[in-house]
């Protein structure tokens, strides 16, 4: 699959299988997030890869799922995500000799973050990106310091789901059709494009 092909298959899937994420696919993820483009380089995303079941279910507490349709589409029993990798912003980090105060490009997480779920979906694993988390308790199951902030989280497994893109008809409210299949409104590419000036 070609890199085209893998950002048009990509879709935010909240039902996933009992298959486990290997490690090495999860290290390749967060590998092409430190590779993503940096604001001035200065580097001061890290991750946490989060594989362990008991932290796996301490995380899933924190998460805040499918607003359009919550609780209806929140990951069942059995069918919560295998694997997380939450997205970290460390203020601490020596960026160069002349001290800059370091805070967070939302341009650095949202490469980072695409990286990580189109790395995901060349391997047939699907995501789903979250920002409406509790930070507060995920902080505290892992014992952050002050100066790591969590960002997002990405929920990672093996597809339980489907999801496909649709014309957008007005809304961008997501839905459910007859065979459970959640269709996502896109606004279509000539609407949003303009050649050589706004038009």
């Amino acid at each position: 699959m070609d890199t085209y092909d893998t950002i048009l298959k990509r879709r935010s899937i909240r039902s996933f299988s009992d298959k486990p994420v290997k490690m090495k696919n999860l290290r390749r993820m967060v590998n092409a997030a430190r590779l993503a483009p940096s604001a001035g380089n200065m580097q001061i995303l890290e991750f946490i890869i989060v594989t362990s079941k008991r932290l796996r279910g301490g995380v899933f507490k924190c998460l805040r799922w499918a607003g359009y349709l919550a609780p209806r589409l929140n990951p069942r029993a059995g069918h919560e995500p295998k694997a997380y990798i939450i997205i970290l912003t460390n203020s601490s980090k020596p960026a160069s000799s002349d001290n800059k105060v370091l805070t967070p490009d939302l341009r650095d997480i949202g490469a980072a973050a695409e990286n990580i779920m189109l790395t995901a979906q060349a391997n047939n694993i699907v995501s789903c990106w979250l920002g409406a988390i509790d930070k507060e308790g995920l902080s505290r199951l892992f014992s952050l310091p002050g100066h790591i902030t969590i960002d997002s989280v990405i929920a990672l497994g093996y597809p339980n789901a489907s999801s496909k893109a649709v014309r957008f008809k007005g809304s961008v409210k997501y839905f459910l059709d007859k065979n459970n299949t959640l269709n996502v409104p896109k606004r279509s590419l000539n609407h949003i494009t303009h050649i050589n000036g706004f038009s």
